[in-house]
């Protein structure tokens, strides 16, 4: 099957990606680079041009990769997990484990990309001045990478989500109203102005000065700007909407689990298909061993189903990701999604006590948001 991101590596427990979509970036900038060196320097050989503007297009990832590190190593130190860093064909993002708990820790979050990339600007451009009297290639290099990484820094800080600046931004209000949820619509409702703004400009562009692509490319950003900023207006509502509800609010405690021993093929006939379920606890009332699912006996051909017991494919207990009953459904969701488990047993101490099934979670969750009085 065909991968979409590729893992570069790890960092401080950080998973390192890139989406496919950004070696159209990638070679976007290679492509272009090279033929405005071919055509600003005609004294160059192809060679040179094609090194530099290679050099060029790979420092300019490794810069937007220091950008995103400099959020994920604040965010942990403040306590806040990163499960990745992904590059794609609009820049980069670190996905963090939660939301900041306060303004202070959003603030430091979101300030210390744009820091960083200020920081690789100064640096970038002090570089082009020391290699510019002797060796020119390296000297546009870094005059470009500087300059670059002076207008990512620059239009980060526009004050609206999902850039850097709608964070600070967000930060501000909710440090100053004490209101999280006036911080995250102030920021929203920047995104959106910030967006039709560039829709606006990249109109202007391709149809009255004749620059359809480069007019193409500013649409696409604005798309992105506010879909972005739809997407994170209704993640902080659901989330907000979620507090409160646990695991044992949405698990079901009524155990059925069937005996180590039982066929599949029995289990096939007496349990799965007369009760639509596609999975089940095996074990007994007293210890659950493990969890059989329909994924399980796919492996197995059916044939051999009469003489192969349950035991023999299901999942053991103790590789299993456990809940317990005051866990958060948000972080049971996220396990869900992190595992690739659609049921996870619920535990009080060492003994399962219930168990959550994806679908039966959605059913229960939509139940509970909807009888939940309004504003709660």
């Amino acid at each position: 099957m065909f991968k979409t991101v590729m893992v570069l590596g790890h960092f401080r427990g950080i998973r390192l990606e890139v989406h496919i979509s950004w070696l159209v970036i990638f070679a976007l900038i290679l492509v272009t680079l090279s033929t405005t060196l071919m055509h600003h320097y005609p004294e160059w050989r192809l060679q040179t041009a094609v090194l530099t503007a290679l050099f060029t297009a790979l420092a300019f990832f490794a810069s937007i990769l220091a950008h995103e590190l400099g959020h994920s190593l604040v965010a942990i130190r403040r306590g806040i997990p990163v499960k990745a860093i992904t590059l794609f064909i609009f820049g980069g993002m670190a996905q963090l484990g939660k939301d900041s708990d306060n303004p202070e820790d959003e603030f430091h979050i979101a300030i210390a990309g744009p820091l960083v990339s200020f920081g690789l600007a100064a640096i970038f451009l002090a570089l082009s001045f020391l290699f510019s009297p002797f060796l020119e290639p390296a000297s546009v290099a870094f005059g470009w990478l500087g300059v670059i990484n002076l207008v990512v820094a620059v239009f980060n800080m526009i004050p609206g989500f999902p850039l850097d600046g709608g964070r600070v931004f967000r930060a501000a209000i909710w440090r100053f109203t004490g209101d999280a949820r006036k911080g995250i619509r102030a920021a929203v409702m920047g995104g959106r102005v910030v967006a039709y703004s560039l829709f606006a400009v990249g109109l202007w562009n391709g149809l009255f000065l004749g620059n359809l692509l480069g007019g193409l490319w500013i649409i696409l950003i604005a798309w992105f700007l506010l879909t972005m900023a739809d997407v994170h207006g209704k993640q902080f509502d659901l989330r907000q909407q979620l507090v409160g509800i646990q695991a044992r609010d949405l698990a079901d405690f009524e155990l059925y689990p069937i005996d180590p021993t039982t066929s599949i093929r029995d289990w096939v006939d007496h349990y799965l298909l007369p009760r639509s379920e596609r999975a089940a606890l095996v074990g007994n009332q007293d210890s659950i061993h493990g969890l059989i699912t329909l994924s399980d006996i796919r492996r197995i051909p059916p044939a051999d189903w009469p003489d192969t017991p349950v035991s023999r494919v299901m999942t053991g207990l103790d590789r299993l990701r456990t809940v317990r009953p005051d866990t958060g459904v948000e972080e049971v969701l996220t396990v869900m999604t992190e595992t690739g488990f659609n049921q996870l047993p619920v535990m009080d101490t060492d003994r399962v006590i219930g168990w959550i099934d994806r679908n039966r979670l959605l059913r229960a969750l939509e139940v509970q948001l909807a009888t939940r009085p309004r504003g709660s």
